[in-house]
């Protein structure tokens, strides 16, 4: 299994945040069929002069386990900072490229929802092969509580084991919903996922994680998706 480790300090979740990245979950609906020529829709509007100059990470998922959500899909950008997504998006959409965009994407889907989140923390081997992401949404009453409780079982000895990366996120804006905190979790398989679950859930570290975050959060439940084109870098913590 791969090691654990802070993105920007090499220690897991001592005292530090990583940087406020910015990132949004647009979902919307389409047909299996369809996923390459919306590959090729993003392809073409980065590869204009106004994309070329995106600054930040964008992900196509296919979502593949999230209850009675009717969307099948999900855009993922992710920028450094609110203000650098404001500043990108208001010039991508002044050009000819997203009008473009658009239109392709309208025949080919229908739109969903978007919820934007600010990254406050994370961990873990980021790996582009983890393409499975586990979405754990949570309530969270004592943010200073349960993020104690994150900390404590991510620097356990089983929480030391963990493959994968892991970001915790809050909500900025997402309509009115109990989701204020959601924990993102890639892999590289289901299998490999599967795998750490029974090991996680076996452990006395678990437990004790379980019983300290019920006090500071309510768990809302798991969705599973998984990323099917990147494009661009994602920008690093600080």
């Amino acid at each position: 299994m791969r090691k654990t480790i802070f993105l920007a300090t090499a220690v897991l979740f001592l005292s530090h945040e990583a940087a406020a990245q910015s990132w949004s979950s647009i979902s919307f609906t389409a047909p299996p069929q369809s996923t390459a020529a919306l590959v090729a829709a993003a392809g073409r509007m980065l590869a204009s002069p106004v994309g070329k100059e995106f600054p930040g990470q964008l992900l196509l998922q296919v979502n593949v386990a999230d209850g009675d959500n009717p969307a099948t899909h999900s855009w993922v950008p992710i920028y450094e900072s609110a203000g650098q997504r404001e500043a990108w998006v208001a010039k991508l959409q002044a050009s000819a490229a997203w009008t473009e965009f658009l239109g392709t994407i309208q025949q080919l889907s229908s739109p969903g929802g978007t919820t934007q989140y600010r990254t406050t923390m994370s961990g873990g081997d980021p790996d582009p092969a983890d393409t499975v992401w586990a979405s754990h949404a949570f309530t969270v009453t004592d943010p200073a509580g349960f993020q104690a409780a994150v900390k404590k079982f991510l620097a356990s000895p089983s929480g030391e084991k963990a493959p994968g990366q892991v970001y915790i996120s809050s909500v900025v804006a997402g309509g009115l919903t109990p989701v204020n905190t959601v924990i993102s979790v890639g892999y590289a398989s289901e299998a490999e996922m599967e795998s750490w679950i029974a090991v996680r859930n076996a452990s006395p570290d678990w437990a004790t994680y379980v019983a300290e975050s019920r006090g500071a959060a309510t768990f809302l439940g798991t969705s599973l998706s998984r990323t099917v084109k990147v494009w661009g870098t994602a920008p690093a913590a600080n």
